[in-house]
Order: C-alpha cells, then sequence, then structure tokens
C-alpha cells in the first residue's frame, strides 16, 4: 500500500485510522501488524515508516494556542481577584482621564486641605483638655467619628433604631387578660438587665453614660442619675371601649407612630429605653395573647449588629452551667491535667530549642500573608486615587424628583410591619435564596430590591398615574467583621445605590419568565458598579475619621445630603428564637431612623429563618400607616409571585 503525506495525521485521514489503530503499528504506515523492523542499511525505509504525529509547523500551532490559553486564564484570574482595583463598568478613556485630573486637582489643592484639618485637629485636642478639666473623672472621652454622624440630629428625625419583639403567652375562654403577664415580663428584664448590665462589673459602661456637646463637640459623661425603674417601663397604654381589654394591630401601628420619633430619658441625653406593652393583642386563630416590647436605642450607641446582640445577650434566657462543670474547667482540679504536665517536665529541655525555631516559623509572613498586605496596599492607594472623583460626581449629582423625596420633614412618623410569622406556609426567604441561584453571581438583597421595585411603581402609579423610572436608595454595610466579644461601636458605612422602578410580575405574560430575568439583572448591574467602587470606603473613611474633627455646625452641612429618597437596611438576625423565661420572642422587627432629607426608611431582617419587614417613614412624604403598609404588602405579593414562577420552573 502506497503512503503519501509526511506525518501521521495526513496518513490516518486517508486511511481512516484511529489512534489505536496506530499505536498497534507503532505509528507506521505499514501493512503489517506490530512494531516495524529497521535494519542498519534502510535508513531511508524508517524514515518513512517512522512519522512524527505532528510536523513542526503543526506542533507550533498547538503550543501556540495553549500557551494563549493558559495566558487567558491567569489575566482572568487576576482581574476577578483584583476587581475592586477596576474602575466601574462603561469606563473609558474619558471617565479616566476625568479620574485623573481631579486627583491633579486634589493634588495642588491638598496643602491647603491638609492645614484646614490640622487646625480643627488642634482644635479639637484643646477642646477634649478642656472638658476633661471641668468635669474630671465623669468625662469619658469624646464620640468616635461613626456615633457622632447619629448625635447630630433635630428633633424632627432623632437617631434611634426602635426594635418591636412580642411575646407570646397561650389563652383560652377563661383568660382574664388583667396585665400580670406584663408585670412579671417588666420584673423580669429589670431584673436581668441590672444583674448582667449595671453590676459592679460593667461589660458595656457606654450604654449607661450621657451624650452631651459642648464647644461644637460630643462627648460622654457617667453624670447619670437614672435608675433601672426610668430605663424599663411600660409602653403608653391605648384608650379603649368599654368591655374591651385587647388592641389590634392598627392601633399598635399608630401607638408606635407617635413616640418613635419621642425622645429618650433625660431630656434624651440618655441612649436608650425599653417599654413593655401591658394591652396585649389577640390572635382567636391560634389562641394565643402577644404582648409588645419595644426597645429604643440611639444609634450613637452601637450599629444594628451590635445592639441586637446587646438586645439578645441582655435579656434571654441562658444557660447557667452547674457548679461541677464549673470546676472541672479548672486546671487546677484536673487530673488528666496534673498528670501530663509530670509526664513532661522532663522532655522541656529537650523540645525548647525546636519550640523557638518553631515560633519563628509561625512569625515568618507566608505568601498568602504578603500577598493579603499587598492587597490592601493597593486598594489604598486606589481609594485614594479614586475618591477626588467621587466627591466631585457626589456634589454634581441631582437629588431626586418623586412624591418620596423631600426636602423638609415633620416631627410625625408612620410605622408599619409585615412578619412572615403571621403566615402558616409562607416561605419568603426560601423565595428568595432559589430565585438567586438560578442567576449565576446574584445576590440576596439583588432579588429583594427587584421585588421592592414592583410594590414602588404600584404606588406611585397609584398616586399620581405613573412612577419615576428609577430613585437613588442608601445602603447600609458593615465594614468589620463582628468580634467574638461584643463592641458597642459602629462600624458601617453607606453608599448610594440607583434603584430601577419598573412593573411587577403579570402571571399572564407568556414571556413573564424572561422579563423577571431582565429585571434582576437589571438591579444586579447597579449593584455589581457599586461593590467594584471604592464608594464604601471613601464614606467609611470619612463616617469614622473625618467627622470627628469638625464641630456640629460644620459637620452639617458636610454630612448633609439630598440625594436618597430612601434607606435600605438588610440585617441578618439569629436562626434560633430567643426566649424570656421559657417564652419566645416572637416578630422581631427593627426601624432605623430618617437621616436627612432621606424620609423613608425599609428594613429587612430574617429571624428564625423568617423573613420580618418594616417600614418608618415621615408623614411629609407618606401620610398614614395604611400607605405604608401597601408598599410591605407590595413586596410580599411580589415575592409570592416569584415562588409561583418557580413552581413552574
Amino acid at each position: 500500500m502506497a503512503y503519501e503525506g509526511n506525518n501521521f495525521l495526513d496518513w490516518a485521514s486517508s486511511h481512516g485510522a484511529t489512534i489505536f489503530d496506530s499505536m498497534a503499528r507503532n505509528f507506521s504506515s505499514s501493512d503489517s501488524f506490530g512494531p516495524a523492523t529497521i535494519t542498519k542499511g534502510d535508513v531511508s525505509s524508517a524514515q518513512i515508516k517512522l512519522h512524527r504525529i505532528l510536523s513542526t509547523t503543526q506542533l507550533g500551532a498547538l503550543s501556540g494556542i495553549v500557551l494563549f490559553l493558559f495566558v487567558k486564564h491567569k489575566v482572568t484570574r487576576w482581574r476577578e481577584e483584583h476587581s475592586h482595583l477596576k474602575l466601574p463598568a462603561g469606563t473609558n478613556i474619558r471617565q479616566a482621564a476625568y479620574t485623573f485630573l481631579t486627583f491633579i486637582g486634589f493634588l495642588i489643592l491638598s496643602p491647603f486641605l491638609i492645614t484646614v484639618l490640622l487646625i480643627f485637629y488642634v482644635y479639637r485636642i484643646m477642646v477634649r483638655y478642656i472638658l476633661k478639666y471641668r468635669y474630671g473623672k465623669h468625662f469619658k472621652g469624646l464620640l468616635d467619628g461613626a456615633d457622632v454622624v447619629w448625635a447630630i440630629e433635630d428633633q424632627n428625625s432623632r437617631g434611634m433604631i426602635n426594635i418591636l419583639a412580642s411575646v407570646h403567652e397561650p389563652f383560652d375562654e377563661c383568660t382574664s387578660g388583667d396585665g400580670s403577664v406584663s408585670v412579671n415580663l417588666l420584673l423580669i428584664l429589670r431584673k436581668r438587665i441590672s444583674a448582667r448590665l449595671m453590676h459592679s462589673y460593667r461589660p458595656h459602661p457606654k450604654m449607661l453614660w450621657k451624650r452631651n456637646v459642648e464647644f461644637g463637640y460630643y462627648f460622654w459623661s457617667d453624670q447619670s442619675e437614672l435608675t433601672i425603674e426610668d430605663y424599663i417601663r411600660f409602653l403608653d397604654s391605648i384608650p379603649l371601649a368599654d368591655g374591651e381589654s385587647y388592641i389590634d394591630e392598627g392601633q399598635l401601628r399608630a401607638l408606635l407612630s407617635t413616640i418613635s420619633n419621642r425622645h429618650l430619658p433625660a431630656n434624651h441625653t440618655s441612649s436608650w429605653e425599653v417599654l413593655v406593652g401591658r394591652q396585649p393583642l389577640v390572635d382567636q386563630t391560634k389562641k394565643i395573647l402577644k404582648y409588645p416590647i419595644l426597645f429604643r436605642v440611639h444609634h450613637s450607641l452601637g450599629d444594628g449588629v451590635a445592639l441586637m446582640r446587646l438586645l439578645l445577650e441582655a435579656i434571654v434566657d441562658k444557660e447557667i452551667p452547674s457548679r461541677w462543670k464549673y470546676l472541672s474547667k479548672l486546671k487546677v482540679m484536673n487530673i488528666n491535667y496534673i498528670l501530663k504536665n509530670q509526664s513532661t517536665s522532663g522532655q522541656c529541655q529537650q523540645q525548647r530549642s525546636s519550640t523557638v525555631f518553631k515560633r519563628l516559623l509561625k512569625r515568618a509572613p507566608s505568601y498568602t500573608d504578603l500577598a493579603a498586605k499587598l492587597n490592601a496596599i493597593l486598594r489604598v492607594l486606589w481609594t485614594i486615587y479614586t475618591a477626588p472623583a467621587f466627591f466631585h460626581e457626589v456634589s454634581r449629582r441631582p437629588a431626586d424628583t418623586n412624591c418620596m423625596h423631600s426636602t423638609e420633614m415633620a416631627n410625625k412618623k408612620v410605622v408599619s410591619w409585615i412578619n412572615e410569622g403571621h403566615h402558616e406556609t409562607s416561605q419568603w426567604v426560601n423565595i428568595i435564596k432559589q430565585t438567586k441561584r438560578l442567576l449565576p453571581g446574584t445576590r440576596f438583597s439583588d432579588v429583594f430590591l427587584t421585588a421592592l421595585s414592583a410594590s414602588l411603581e404600584t404606588y406611585f402609579t397609584r398616586l399620581n398615574g405613573n412612577s419615576p423610572k428609577s430613585l437613588t436608595v442608601v445602603l447600609p454595610a458593615r465594614i468589620e467583621k463582628e468580634s467574638p466579644q461584643l463592641e458597642l461601636h459602629n462600624r458601617f458605612s453607606v453608599a448610594l445605590q440607583t434603584l430601577p422602578i419598573h412593573s411587577g410580575i403579570q402571571l399572564d405574560d407568556p414571556n413573564r419568565h424572561f422579563t423577571l430575568t431582565k429585571r434582576i439583572l437589571a438591579v444586579k448591574r447597579f449593584s455589581d458598579t457599586l461593590r467594584s467602587s471604592s464608594d464604601y470606603i471613601i464614606n467609611y473613611w470619612i463616617i469614622s475619621k473625618m467627622s470627628s474633627l469638625f464641630p456640629d455646625g460644620i459637620l452639617r452641612k458636610i454630612l448633609k445630603s439630598a440625594h436618597s429618597t430612601m434607606a435600605i437596611s438588610n440585617l441578618p438576625g439569629p436562626q434560633q428564637m430567643a426566649r424570656i423565661q421559657g417564652r419566645e420572642l416572637n416578630n422581631l422587627c427593627f426601624f432605623i431612623p430618617n437621616l436627612g432629607t432621606t424620609a423613608v426608611g425599609i428594613t429587612l431582617l430574617t429571624y428564625g429563618g423568617k423573613m420580618q419587614l418594616g417600614i418608618l417613614a415621615d408623614r411629609a412624604v407618606i401620610h398614614n400607616e395604611e400607605d405604608a403598609h401597601r408598599i410591605l404588602q407590595g413586596v410580599v405579593e411580589e415575592i409570592v409571585r416569584m415562588g409561583k414562577l418557580l413552581e413552574e420552573a
């Protein structure tokens, strides 16, 4: 059989041979089976029979392709690991030049800015020494920068977080509802908080200090004469008709609306209070009474995560270790520990040198540590480089124009909430999680914001006949990880994100799945742009470092923002239900304060695997509790429709 071609691929294509046939023939085109025999003088025949699998040209081309794919993979991985160093999506040469020019302008003005900062820094130190001299040992220091942000408030929008919960009690027709349960709860809370937080050793003394202001700077002092009875009291009573003993949710919403912005004890210099309801709500279907408990905490005491931990650690039931369990932890009384020390005492000298060497090795930074430090340095440098452009963009950003945005707020609020625990068959959290899994890279917040967008579109259309195409929302985020030990600090930052407003799911729409996907991805694009930027880091520097330098009058003008319409806070709560003297603490939800001209705050809390939604708004933009409740109800209805689409899929 004549052989044509210069290599194996040419031969295989002409003979239809497989790789296994070629292996059997030793990659030879001979018709005989087995390896070809090469004689000493038959060199030309060997050159014909022993052909290479690939020619030099084909091997070079294949190597080039492999090298190209390898380099492309490495570049892609590097971009993913350093995504925070990229300019926002859609960045072009013009935007890059704009960022560079603003940075050059910042360098030119930096001597003047540094001089101003140094002047206020020196002034702050002088004020600190004056206050320390005036108040002596009662002076507990100036407020940190993040605490000062919430201390700057006015009577129309005080910086307090309201946390609502309820304790359930079974009842029957013979139950009188005389309020003995609420009295018992009040006494338990006073006893536990006094024992855990106000005894001789105070783990969190900051919560018992007073917040004062002099010379334009806020400071803490311990000159407080409040007792546990001043901090923990009964909730205001609601007038009821003759013969009625219970209240409904509408009456409770109206009551909380009136007191949500009310000042705290000691002329609003204290930081918290607990109000226990004497009038329960009744659920005839489940045969339970619900006694409301309202925790009101000033935001200058800590952020949402810290305050939620403080609440649960201060009042809920705790397992008390037995005396034997406590004693077994003492090494002196542990016989195994003593025997182990005796048996190893002779080996200490031999292992001392190796132990020192191991310690040195442990202290030496690893490659991962060095890479992490380098990455942190690059992030800081990039943040400094993009900060001037960020400030300029924020100053040029137009304010929202819609019926929820107001330049002036009233000293009247509306409050409403929806708890998933009220619905036996609801799976709101699972629906959001399953929906985000269908779109890789989508976050829990993206799906929730999509549902909120549909609810707002319905609300705007009902009021005005049309809705805005988008609005600006404030998204708080915690910057630092939570420590094992509770610390009352504000470790948060905020950033502005554009929320596109679209209509909700139409179940009779043949393209409903595609429409929902498109809407979620539209929200995700704005979320990705925000997370790839340095907005959170820059704002954190301003809040934590710069805010404490300036006095009250100047800081109010610096922090005043008129761009956003609403603030949205998503707080993951404990997955297990807390208990007070064996009774479950149910329906836990919280309400964030209105800050500046942002007159609407919407909160989401996952507690015990269930979703709790809350809204607190100023009456200048939302006039009654029913309208506020419709917004939350619209979010829930959109989530339920998402669940129906999941069932179809």
